[in-house]
């Protein structure tokens, strides 16, 4: 695509967005500027964006990347199918890539904390693929952040005995070790 089309694109963006944006309004979320990626056939819109909405009331946010599924002819036919928790840098955001007119395959990097997409909308078959795929360091890194839940409620039973009797505390408990793991990073 040339620079000169994706200014075009760019520029009519905030008219396809107008229905969903004033459905952002009613709902206390805001979302920031997407990354839009259309289906072979023209019908159909992936648009990834960082989404952060009002909760408890309008007492706390909660933000997430989120990739919405939108009809090129019609914008109310639209659907989140895919949610993440916002990474570090945006080039951990998911990427869309269609595979068919009818098949959206999302990619992210291989350390990414997500919950499965929506596996099909309106004809549209929604499938997840890791970049440089490794379960192992994924299963690592889970048993890592869990290790280190665990060694913080030990952490304040370890700081309530030194509280209450200093000799019988012992060592502070030590703290788990991060296992170094490549991110595996989407490069496409």
């Amino acid at each position: 695509m040339t620079a000169r089309v994706s200014i075009i694109l760019l520029a009519l963006l905030p008219l396809a967005f107008c229905p969903l944006m004033l459905h952002a309004e009613e709902s206390a979320c805001e979302r920031s500027g997407s990354i839009s990626t259309s289906s072979p056939d023209g019908k159909w819109v992936a648009h990834v964006q960082e989404e952060v909405c009002a909760t408890n009331g309008g007492t706390g946010t909660a933000a997430g990347i989120t990739v919405v599924l939108v009809s090129a002819g019609d914008a109310a036919r639209s659907k989140r199918i895919f949610l993440m928790p916002v990474p570090r840098s945006r080039e951990d955001w998911p990427r869309p890539r269609w595979q068919a007119a009818d098949a959206l395959e999302l990619r992210v990097p291989n350390l990414s904390e997500v919950t499965p997409p929506v596996p099909q909308f309106e004809g549209v078959r929604i499938s997840l693929a890791y970049c440089g795929d490794n379960p192992d360091d994924r299963a690592r890194l889970a048993a890592y952040k869990a290790a280190v839940q665990q060694w913080q409620k030990d952490v304040s039973a370890w700081a309530r005995q030194r509280k209450d009797n200093p000799e019988t505390a012992g060592p502070r408990p030590p703290r788990p070790e991060e296992p170094v793991l490549a991110p595996g990073r989407c490069t496409d």
